[in-house]
């Protein structure tokens, strides 16, 4: 994703979370982070400063501990069963090559 607004930044340092969840992880309302993204409204400078650490550390792998955190609570719907045994057995195939 090439970054080439202010808007852009923050949709890159949101990285798929819900903008409820980033707006507290930033300390500002769900509807500036809408507005931010809109380029409706400039982020203050430590907003700014706050997404370019998070799009700069995007690249690193988690733990193990935090992927399954992650994969705990996006499929913890029971809705979600097949998403949950596709992935049960894309794990079953890595560890059956490694």
């Amino acid at each position: 994703m090439a970054i080439d607004t202010v808007g852009d930044l923050v949709r890159a340092a949101r990285n798929g979370r819900n903008q409820k969840d980033f707006a507290d992880l930033l300390g500002v309302k769900q509807s500036s982070v809408s507005r931010y993204e809109r380029g409706k409204a400039s982020p203050p400078i430590s907003v700014i400063e706050h997404c370019m650490r998070l799009v700069h550390t995007q690249g690193e792998a988690p733990t193990a501990e935090q992927l399954a955190e992650r994969i705990r609570v996006e499929l913890a719907d029971p809705s979600l069963i097949e998403a949950r045994s596709a992935l049960s057995r894309l794990v079953d195939a890595f560890v059956a090559e490694h």
